[in-house]
């Protein structure tokens, strides 16, 4: 019986032992602790001490090479010394102490061999050794910029979560610095040349030069060619466009002037520290062990709002009919790991747990859970990204989403996707994000490229936009001027395609490469399609899927809101069109099904928090929107109102046909028609007027409303 029980207890697993807090995981840790038991101990520092004290070449040489560095250079070894003897686990737990500390006695001993001795072996090599001459040395120019690129390069090696994007934004603001530095020289270059020669060329050098200085959010966008476009950038004064900060300064010949990029504001930085993403992984991976499930935390990626920890299966050892184990082996079941998700958010104390098997294109398991240091991303942050120029440079519509749970900026193409549906709770973000897409539009679209048609039945949301050049027309505010507007949008688009026809294109970007007078793209925003659908159903679903269906050839894009994502609202037929869905925090697992046609929305964090689904995405994307506040948005809307430019391309959805005219002159026959048709239906309705009398929609509506008036038909119920 004890010889069964030892070979029992023998063939038993061990379990796995969690990582001290604080320890450097996977590769990094093993190499830490190979070099600390590999390194010597603290009788080999204090023998070296000891030469130096009482052997007079050992000095010699030691002073020749390190210099007075001696002092710093023993402190730092004999320290790493007593603490590979006594307290080795402190090696891998604080090894950025250890490699910080190395890197400032390096500094130490580049300073100290920028002087020298005024005898002795310390004259010739400095009082920093020869080793620190390979650190320093002279001339000291050379030496200062080795020594600031040895303090530039340690915050990359100890924490470069967020010393590579810190770079890479001073980066940014150092390159836009240049170009303005850059600019003005070659400004007044140009100026003297003129002045000194009195030749065209030495203008026309200097115009050159103003037109390459300049930044993307200076340029200005024409249909016009390339001579008109140089004409137009000669007459802008360098000075006015350095005082511009997001007023204009005036007309610019032959086109339009973009906002400049400091209206938006800057983000902040608030890193999650290392040891607190530590300590979670081993919290992770020790509740599940727990539970008999071995798995190892191998990724671990930050994002605004969100941490996402890449779980991978373990092994465990297949058991055979008796006691002792199989040889083979087999991965731990992805199922097993799913069902503790509430013994995981105990562990790690949240309710807001979110996991995610697999992760599309890798082989983890992911485990989403909320961020201790949540930070706001700023359009100013996505706008300034590669994705979105990237984008821009292409000729498409970039819009900036946000940051995915990884941190990297979420950039889409409406002219790609091509209609988007935006749908949530109250307070999930859901108006912010609509501000971003038309605040990114109007960053880097000029009017005569971009129109845009704005639906706001709550009258306080996309109302601030009114008064800037981009609108066909004022935000629209009632839900029968709505349906009117629809009717014109389906016949703009008709015309649009009798254009393309006769001159041989397929699409927008085909017709305005061919044709004299390029098309704008029109964007169609409607901010609560509830209200439009309870208005009129049918014939908002019908006019808003013949938009969905043949819009895009014609640059036609929808972008559709609601805070209440029912099948009365959100119908199948209009989500089969609209294949771009974002969807925010929602009350239950049904809202979520039918934004995303999945789950996974109800468990959303809110303020931002949203789920992304494109065409081209087999799974909803998590990402944290973007955010743009009501001072960001007015900045933008008084720089457009104040600048004049020329006249954009009319789009008019309010011209009736000649028939609807005559019609209307004959309004005594067509109400006597209508009374006949409301004896036969009482409750006849607008759309069955408009389809018995061959009449608009607006004639229907204003017939319907006269029989209200007389009483031959009940009025109809108000939502």
């Amino acid at each position: 019986m004890a010889r069964r029980a030892a070979s029992l207890t023998a063939s038993r697993p061990a379990p796995a032992r969690p990582a001290r807090a604080g320890q450097p995981r996977g590769g990094k840790g093993r190499l830490l602790r190979a070099a600390a038991v590999t390194l010597p101990t603290p009788g080999i520092p204090a023998a070296a001490v000891l030469a130096f004290l009482f052997i007079d070449s050992v000095q010699g040489w030691m002073l020749g090479a390190l210099g007075l560095g001696l002092v710093p250079v023993f402190l730092w070894l004999f320290s790493f010394a007593l603490v590979v003897r006594y307290r080795r686990e402190w090696v891998p737990r604080f090894w950025r102490a250890w490699v910080g500390t190395g890197m400032a006695t390096a500094v130490s001993l580049g300073i100290l061999s920028m002087f020298h001795a005024s005898s002795g072996v310390m004259y010739d090599a400095s009082l920093g050794g020869y080793w620190g001459r390979y650190l320093g040395g002279s001339p000291a120019i050379l030496g200062a910029l080795k020594l600031l690129a040895l303090v530039a390069v340690t915050p990359l090696i100890l924490y470069p979560r967020w010393a590579g994007p810190a770079y890479q934004r001073l980066g940014q603001r150092m390159a836009r610095g240049g170009g303005a530095v850059l600019s003005r020289t070659a400004s007044k270059t140009g100026a003297t040349l003129k002045g000194w020669l009195e030749e065209p060329s030495a203008s026309q050098n200097g115009t050159e030069a103003v037109a390459v200085a300049k930044g993307p959010s200076e340029e200005s966008w024409s249909p016009a060619d390339e001579p008109a476009k140089a004409a137009a950038q000669a007459d802008d004064s360098p000075g006015d466009l350095e005082k511009d900060t997001g007023k204009s300064k005036g007309r610019k010949a032959g086109g339009w002037r973009l906002p400049p990029m400091d209206i938006l504001g800057q983000a902040e930085d608030n890193p999650v520290p290392e040891a607190i993403l530590q300590e979670m992984a081993q919290k992770i991976e020790a509740t599940l062990t727990e539970h008999r499930v071995d798995v190892s935390v191998n990724d671990i990626r930050t994002g605004p709002r969100v941490i996402r920890f890449g779980l991978v299966p373990g092994w465990v050892k297949n058991r055979g009919k008796g006691a002792e184990p199989v040889a083979e082996t087999s991965r731990v079941k992805v199922q097993s790991i799913l069902v503790r998700e509430k013994d995981l958010a105990l562990s790690l104390k949240t309710p807001y747990l979110r996991l995610e098997a697999p992760v599309p294109g890798e082989a983890l398991v992911g485990l989403e859970m909320p961020s201790p240091h949540p930070r706001t991303v700023m359009l100013r942050s996505v706008i300034e990204g590669r994705a979105f120029e990237k984008t821009a440079s292409k000729g498409g519509l970039p819009i900036a989403l946000g940051e995915d749970t990884g941190g990297e900026p979420v950039v889409a193409d409406l002219a790609s996707l091509p209609h988007l549906l935006i749908a949530g709770a109250t307070g999930s973000g859901k108006s912010v994000c609509i501000n971003t897409i038309v605040a990114s539009l109007l960053m880097k679209q000029p009017p005569d490229r971009v129109r845009m048609l704005m639906v706001d039945p709550k009258r306080v949301e996309l109302t601030p936009f009114n008064g800037i050049p981009h609108l066909v027309s004022p935000v629209i505010v009632e839900t029968d001027e709505v349906l009117v507007v629809l009717k014109g949008l389906q016949d703009e688009m008709l015309r649009r395609y009798k254009l393309m026809e006769e001159i041989g294109a397929r699409n927008l970007e085909g017709y305005n490469r061919k044709a004299s007078e390029p098309m704008p793209f029109l964007v169609v925003i409607i901010d609560e399609l509830a209200d439009l659908m309870m208005a009129a159903a049918y014939e908002a679903e019908s006019g808003l899927v013949r938009l969905a269906q043949l819009g895009r050839a014609t640059g036609i894009h929808l972008i559709l809101a609601t805070q209440r994502p029912s099948v009365n609202v959100v119908t199948g037929l209009l989500k089969a069109n609209v294949p771009g869905r974002v969807a925010f925090a929602v009350a239950s697992q049904v809202d979520s099904r039918v934004i995303l046609d999945t789950a996974g929305a109800e468990k959303l964090l809110g303020k931002g928090d949203m789920m992304l689904l494109t065409s081209g995405s087999p799974k909803p994307m998590r990402v944290q929107g973007t955010f743009v506040d009501d001072r960001e948005i007015d900045k933008m809307v008084e720089f457009w109102q104040t600048q004049k430019g020329p006249i954009p391309p009319k789009i008019n959805l309010h011209e009736e046909s000649a028939a609807e005219e005559a019609e209307e002159e004959s309004g005594d026959d067509l109400m006597e028609q209508a009374r006949e048709l409301a004896e036969q239906l009482p409750d006849v309705s607008a759309s069955v007027l408009q389809r018995r009398l061959h009449v608009g929609f607006q004639r229907a509506v204003e017939l319907r409303r006269r029989l209200e008036d007389e009483g031959v038909v009940a009025a109809a119920p108000h939502p």
